[in-house]
Parts: structure tokens; C-alpha cells; sequence
């Protein structure tokens, strides 16, 4: 009954305010995969993540680490499906685009004036997916890929211009896609292309431009990790208040009903790992997470959420500030229904909205009130963890939630979300493994290093003024040459960092004149292992990945 209740009283309070009119769409039938690492995963360009059908219609898994076991008969696999959530409200009414398995509540294609979808989504039902080895080749034989040659910039889609003219995209005249890390997936979608099913909520106006990337790079936690780059844009006439966005996750870490969940605030960090020491699927069981990486800037709340010592300074944004163990201690018989129940979850509340308090299962303890479930360690024991209050394993849901934010009529914000994964010798020490790997996900995305930068080769038109060559050898031992060119004296800074992001070396600081100019770097002083270049100058940077080799 409480089900009926909440979406009978929602459809009452509807009438009574603005919305946009749901447009007559059918699904996005679109998906692409990233297939450059050690992981495949599948993308949808309906709001789902990694849910597939084969022939006969049946749901599976198509997040799949390692990737060379998607080609045999027992794919191993750490997830079974995602969903991204936004919510917020239209003038005090709440509104939600969100689903779990079907009933998808966006649909292909941008927004025009007043939130109108097109007249035919289906006429936008396309993911472009596009390499840096895609250019690559590109630049070496002239021949491109269907994507390469469409990539649409006319519908927001990022350029890196080589031909001089803003707006456009012209592969023949230099013009590249901006690729995040080593392949990028990006369609666009809206929410007001149809009835909300999954929510009974009414469209909230929103266009979507979606960028999934992974990162080729064998030695490092990135090649074992995704990213999701979520631009939001308010195509309604009014402003959005109280936003949150969320990712919804069925985890299933191989074996689906032996997991626990749990959340770690110091890496804006929620993440599942296995109740025994035995799976099924994986043998030694892996653990995997949804983290924060880049937060909106939210809504002034009190807090030092970006970790400055600066509580509500502009242009502050957020992190993780929301973890829930989103069906199994949920206290409702099923995943979530009608507005309410979603936007109790990202708000930090259970279903029902009950405050989630510290110890048990949350639900009535006793103990201080939190918007974090499960946020103690369960290597230590310290605190409050599943292991430590003994639950029973079983088959988890999660929802890692930033917010709230405003976004004004024709406002934008871009909410970037990491799923790393770490395997080691037990569940715990997984769990200490994926915690290493977070940070790697935080300095990648914190000093540029996943950031679009042109791919050199024949074809390429004359270099910028910030001109650097590969540094060589690559891999190197004990000399490394990094040599780089200005058009103009100008400050550089010239720097190494390790694979965690940290700055282990100074090879420039300071102006420089016009012209070539070279650095070498003693190889004897670093360990072996992968590192980033990053040349700075005033207005841009150039990062390059390198490896010291073992002699």
C-alpha cells in the first residue's frame, strides 16, 4: 500500500505544476563497448549500464574483468548492471529520471527550447565510440572509422581543433575528437522523450551528454577501471533545486549472493567485496567500487567538502555525500517505486525515509544519524562494517549519491563517476587493493592525466605553441629525453609524477627562451614502473605516459 500511496499523491500534486510534455519516443536501442583494457564494458544510451540481452531475451553481464574471459564459456565478471539516477525538484514538486533493469527513463537524442525532445529519438540512436589508435591510424593510412568520420560535434560532442576554426569539425583539416583517456564512448540523451514508468515522476527537462572512457595502461589500477562523464544541462523554462546525482549498482562479484557492501568517505568511495575468502566465480574474490571523482558544485552546506580548510568557498564542489545499501536493508520488499522512494536513497534516508543511523542495519539503532551506511573498515574491524555486525551475505545493490545542487534554466553541471577494481591474495586484502586504486583514480583525474590531448602523426597540422615530442627512449632505464619547443619566452614547468599522482621529479621551473629545447632525466632514480610527463605553460599542459623499465 505504500507503494500506491506515494505515487497516487505524486500524481495529484503533478497538475498543479509546470512540466515538460513528454515527447513519443521509442528506447534507445543503441549500445558500444570499451574494449581497449582489461575491461569490456557495455554502454547504453538510455540511462542503463552494462545490462545485455542475448538471443532469447535473457538479461547477463557485460562488465567482464579480465576482458580475455568474455571469450570463453564463464565470462568472470564483478557487475551485473548500473543506472544512472538524477533527482531534484520543480518548484517544491519532486521529480526523478531513474530505472534499475527496464522501463529506461531517457531516451537518444539533445533538447530543444522548453525541454521539446525530437520528433523522431530514433533519428539520434547512436553511440560514437573513437580511440586515440583510432586516430592513429587514421593519421598514418587516411582511412577512419564510420565514428571518427561522424563524430558529432554539432551536438556537443568535444573537438580538439586543429584548422583554426572554432565550433566545427573537420577531421581532413586537423580537427580532432577529444578522447578521455585511451577510448571514449559519448552519446546524448534527454529525459522528457517519454513517460516515466519506473518513477510515475514527471520529466525534469534534462539533456544529457554522456562520456564513458577507459585507459590502455597494463601496469597501472586505470587499466582495471572506467569512468562515466555526465554533462547535465536544464533545458526547462524554470530552475532545478535540491539535484542529486546518483549511480545505482547490481554488484555481483562473480558469485552474485555472497557479497557485503560498504562505503569510505576519505575516497569518496563506495564499493562491494566478498563475505568469505572462497567465490565461486573468481576463486580468490575481487572487489570493486563506484567513486566520486569529480562532485558538482553544490549547494552551501556547512562543510570543507573539497578538503582545503575552506567551508563553502565559490565554486566548491562535492563528493561522495550519500551511500546506501540500496535493496537488501532497504526495508521495502522491492527496488525502489515512485519519486519518493529514489529521492529518499540519494538523499542519504532509507526508502521510507527513516534516517540511516550508525550500527546494525541501520534502520532504528539508536545510533547517530548519518547519510553513510557501512562506512567502518572491515580489515580492522574498526567501526561500523558489515563484517563486523556479522550480517548474513547476500546479493547487494548500491547507490553512490553527490548532491544537492541548483541548476538554473539553461544551466549545466558534469558529475564524473570511477569504477575501479583491485584483485588481491584474500576479500580483505581486495578491499585494501581497490582503496590503493581509488587514489590512483583521484590524482588521474586531479592532475589532467585523463584529459584529451591531440594524437601526433603525418597528418597532423602544424604543432601548437606548446609543441612537445615523445619522450625517448620509451620505455627507458638509465637516460630519458624529453624535448619540447616554444614559439614565444614563457614560464614551463616540467615535472614527473608516479602512477598515484604524486610529483616525484622537477625537470623544469621557470622562463625559457623561444626554440628547441631538451631535459634528460637519470633513469637510475626511480623504481620501475609507469610515470607521467606534464609540461605546463601559461594557458595549457601536455601529459605523457612513460615507463622505467627493470634492467
Amino acid at each position: 500500500m505504500r507503494f500506491v500511496t506515494c505515487c497516487l499523491l505524486l500524481a495529484v500534486a503533478t497538475v498543479a505544476s509546470a512540466q515538460p510534455t513528454p515527447g513519443h519516443c521509442a528506447p534507445g536501442t543503441a549500445s558500444a563497448d570499451l574494449d581497449v583494457s582489461d575491461v569490456l564494458a557495455r554502454v547504453s544510451n538510455n540511462g542503463a549500464l552494462f545490462l545485455g540481452r542475448t538471443h532469447d531475451g535473457t538479461a547477463e553481464s557485460t562488465y567482464v574483468i579480465p576482458r580475455a574471459t568474455a571469450l570463453t564459456a564463464a565470462p568472470q565478471s564483478p557487475i551485473f548492471s548500473a543506472s544512472l539516477w538524477i533527482g531534484g525538484k520543480v518548484e517544491d514538486e519532486i521529480r526523478m529520471a531513474a530505472s534499475t533493469y527496464t522501463n529506461f527513463e531517457f531516451w537518444p537524442g539533445p533538447l530543444g527550447a522548453d525541454a521539446t525532445p525530437p520528433d523522431d529519438c530514433a533519428d539520434y540512436d547512436r553511440i560514437y565510440t573513437v580511440s586515440r589508435d583510432d586516430v592513429r591510424r587514421y593519421l598514418e593510412t587516411g582511412e577512419a572509422t564510420a565514428d571518427l568520420l561522424d563524430w558529432p560535434a554539432h551536438l556537443g560532442a568535444p573537438v580538439l581543433d586543429g584548422d583554426g576554426v572554432a565550433g566545427n569539425y573537420d577531421l581532413a583539416a586537423g580537427d580532432q575528437p577529444g578522447i578521455w583517456g585511451s577510448q571514449s564512448a559519448w552519446w546524448v540523451m534527454n529525459d522528457a522523450g517519454g513517460v516515466h514508468e519506473s518513477t510515475e515522476s514527471p520529466p525534469l527537462g534534462i539533456e544529457v551528454q554522456g562520456t564513458a572512457f577507459a585507459v590502455a595502461l597494463p601496469t597501472s589500477a586505470l587499466d582495471r577501471a572506467t569512468f562515466y562523464r555526465y554533462r547535465i544541462l536544464n533545458r526547462s523554462g524554470g530552475p532545478i533545486d535540491s539535484m542529486y546525482v546518483a549511480l545505482w549498482m547490481d554488484v555481483d562479484l562473480g558469485e552474485a549472493a555472497d557479497d557485503y557492501v560498504g562505503s569510505d568517505t576519505t575516497y569518496a568511495l563506495g564499493y562491494a567485496y566478498n563475505g568469505g575468502d572462497r567465490d565461486a566465480d573468481y576463486g580468490v574474490p575481487p572487489a570493486v567500487g563506484v567513486q566520486v571523482v569529480q562532485g558538482p558544485v553544490g549547494l552551501p552546506n556547512g562543510r570543507d567538502d573539497d578538503g582545503n580548510g575552506v567551508v563553502d568557498e565559490v565554486g566548491e564542489r562535492l563528493g561522495m555525500t550519500a551511500f546506501s545499501d540500496a535493496r537488501t536493508l532497504s526495508h521495502l520488499p522491492v527496488d525502489p517505486v515512485c519519486p519518493r522512494p529514489h529521492y529518499n536513497l540519494m538523499q542519504g534516508l532509507f526508502c521510507d525515509g527513516t534516517p540511516i543511523t550508525e550500527g546494525g542495519d541501520g534502520y532504528y539503532t539508536g545510533g547517530e544519524v548519518t547519510t553513510f551506511m557501512y562506512p567502518g573498515d572491515p580489515v580492522t574491524g574498526a567501526f561500523w562494517s558489515e563484517r563486523s555486525e556479522d550480517n548474513a551475505p547476500g546479493d547487494r545493490r548500491l547507490v553512490v549519491v553527490t548532491g544537492p545542487f541548483r541548476l538554473a534554466p539553461g544551466g549545466e553541471e558534469e558529475v564524473v563517476f570511477a569504477i575501479p577494481f583491485a584483485w588481491a591474495s584474500s576479500a580483505l586484502g581486495s578491499v585494501t587493493a581497490l582503496r590503493d586504486a581509488a587514489q590512483v583514480m583521484r590524482n588521474a583525474w586531479a592532475h589532467g592525466l585523463l584529459a584529451p590531448t591531440r594524437v601526433e602523426g603525418e597528418r597532423t597540422p602544424p604543432p601548437p605553441a606548446l609543441a612537445v615530442v615523445r619522450p625517448i627512449p620509451n620505455p627507458f632505464t638509465d637516460r630519458l629525453a624529453v624535448r619540447f619547443s616554444l614559439p614565444e619566452p614563457m614560464a614551463v614547468r616540467l615535472a614527473l609524477y608516479d602512477v598515484l599522482g604524486r610529483e616525484v621529479a622537477v625537470l623544469v621551473d621557470g622562463e625559457q627562451t623561444p626554440g628547441e629545447h631538451e631535459v634528460t632525466l637519470d633513469g637510475d632514480a626511480f623504481a620501475p614502473g609507469v610515470y607521467f610527463v606534464r609540461l605546463g605553460v601559461p594557458g595549457g599542459s601536455r601529459t605523457l605516459a612513460v615507463t622505467r623499465a627493470a634492467r
